[in-house]
C-alpha cells in the first residue's frame, strides 16, 4: 500500500521534543542547574553562621529559592522550545519535513531512501501528535510514521 503524507514543523517539533525530554544529558543538566543556587544558599548561610553573622539578612534570598525549582523549570523548558522551533525553522531544508511517499507492505516500510523491516524495529512509541515514533535497527533517529498508516506489526510493538 503507497500513502502519501506530510511532516509539519509543529509535527517536528514534537518530535524533537519528546527526544530531549528523553535525553539523560539534558535532565542532568537541567538538575544540575537547578540545584546549584540552593548549593551556593546554603554555602553563604554555613558562612553567615560560622562568621556570626545575623542569617535574617538571608531570608528573602531563602523564600525565593523555595520556589527556584518550579521556575527555573518552566523558564527553562519555555527557553528550551524557543530555541529548538528557530533551529528548526533555520534547518528546515535539511530536515525530514513535507512530502513523503511511504510504501507499506507485509515486509516492511519504505520511504524514499529510509527501508526497514518489520522485525529491525525495536520499538515504537505513540507521539504528541498523530504520528507513532518508529526507531528501528541501530539509528539514532526515528521514523514518523501516521498512527492511521500504522499496520498491526507496527502497532504491536508500541511501548
Amino acid at each position: 500500500m503507497k500513502k502519501k503524507f506530510t511532516i509539519t514543523e509543529e509535527d517536528y517539533f514534537h518530535y524533537q521534543w519528546h527526544m530531549f525530554k528523553a535525553n539523560p544529558t539534558a535532565k542532568r543538566t537541567m538538575y544540575i542547574q537547578m540545584a546549584m543556587p540552593i548549593v551556593v544558599f546554603i554555602a553563604i548561610a554555613i558562612f553567615y553562621y560560622a562568621t556570626g553573622k545575623e542569617l535574617k539578612g538571608l531570608l528573602p534570598l531563602g523564600l525565593v529559592l523555595v520556589l527556584w525549582p518550579f521556575l527555573y523549570q518552566f523558564f527553562f523548558n519555555r527557553s528550551m522550545k524557543k530555541k529548538l522551533k528557530q533551529l528548526i525553522k533555520k534547518m528546515k531544508k535539511d530536515l525530514p519535513i513535507g512530502d513523503h511517499h511511504a510504501t507499506i507492505d507485509e515486509k516492511g516500510v519504505q520511504d524514499g531512501d529510509v527501508e526497514f523491516a518489520y522485525d529491525d524495529i525495536r520499538y515504537v512509541m505513540e507521539g504528541d501528535g498523530g504520528f507513532y515514533y518508529i526507531f528501528y535497527k541501530d539509528a539514532p533517529s526515528a521514523y514518523l510514521l501516521p498512527k492511521d498508516m500504522a499496520a498491526d506489526n507496527v502497532k504491536s510493538k508500541i511501548q
